[in-house]
């Protein structure tokens, strides 16, 4: 007896769409079979939950096991979920933990310093901005929205998340986005990123100034994970106007020691309360 299809609703509404977007809802479906039905499902098994020939149903998996989002069990020849699943739901999990814990770190140093904060985490070649705590009586004059992306090589939170690769890695960045400028001051060759990153590595902080929107400051610090790798970045953000170097020194005073203490929840072996003083050193 033919089986009904697991997921009509899909399969109604993609054969009205092209060949390219029903092939991607169709890998979706088989996805999402495995937590209903697996954790191991055979060629044949997924075939009938889907309403496919084994050609159709073989083309899918072939492609998903190739990317790494589902395997074949070296003991029942089986398919199962693969390690770029779980990759990204690790992702997804960290995000959540991290926008939690860093809440309230940032409505702490936007109460004492009366400036925006941001909190940031790489998607690709961006970064993404997961949280915005707004001061009481500011103006909103910042561009960068909750889900919003800028490329990690302009602004002071996706600089700071640049502090976390590699020269190698910066410089297939440099080379696959070109480095696009958004304003006269945007970092726009790889000589200056790799610059502005050793910087950041140094003294633990970036400076933007103008460089995604003129008249727009902001200082960025990175954030640890319990391995060690910049998980996040968290950043302050005013008029540049006001940003002068004592200005600049006083903020990195509180974010710093911010981002550590956010580090330390992350698991990061870092000092509790982060660096007590820290020099300006102008970009």
């Amino acid at each position: 007896m033919k089986q009904t299809p697991v997921f009509p609703l899909h399969k109604t509404r993609t054969l009205e769409t092209q060949s390219g977007v029903q092939s991607v809802s169709r890998a979706l479906d088989l996805l999402e079979a495995f937590p209903r039905y697996g954790p191991e499902l055979g060629l044949s098994r997924i075939a009938g939950l889907l309403d496919l020939n084994k050609a159709t149903a073989y083309r899918l998996l072939s492609t998903l096991e190739e990317r790494g989002y589902v395997e074949r069990s070296p003991e029942s020849r089986k398919y199962r979920l693969g390690v770029r699943a779980f990759e990204l739901g690790s992702y997804f999990q960290s995000s959540l933990e991290v926008r939690r814990d860093a809440l309230p770190h940032l409505r702490a140093i936007v109460e004492a310093t009366g400036e925006a904060a941001f909190l940031c985490l790489r998607e690709g070649d961006d970064a993404l901005c997961v949280e915005r705590v707004e001061a009481e009586r500011q103006i909103n004059i910042f561009s960068l929205r909750v889900g919003g992306k800028q490329p990690l090589h302009c602004g002071a939170a996706p600089r700071a998340l640049l502090s976390g690769l590699s020269d190698a890695e910066l410089q297939a960045y440099a080379a696959r986005t070109g480095l696009p400028a958004l304003t006269p001051h945007t970092l726009h060759t790889l000589e200056a990123l790799l610059d502005d990153v050793h910087r950041t590595r140094s003294q633990g902080y970036v400076l933007s100034l103008n460089d995604v929107t003129q008249g727009i400051a902001a200082i960025g610090a990175p954030v640890y994970d319990h391995t060690g790798r910049v998980t996040a970045a968290i950043s302050l953000s005013g008029l540049a106007g006001s940003y002068t170097t004592e200005r600049v020194a006083e903020l990195a005073n509180i974010l710093v020691p911010a981002a550590a203490r956010l580090s330390r929840q992350m698991g990061f072996p870092g000092s509790e309360n982060g660096t007590s003083s820290v020099s300006y050193q102008a970009n």
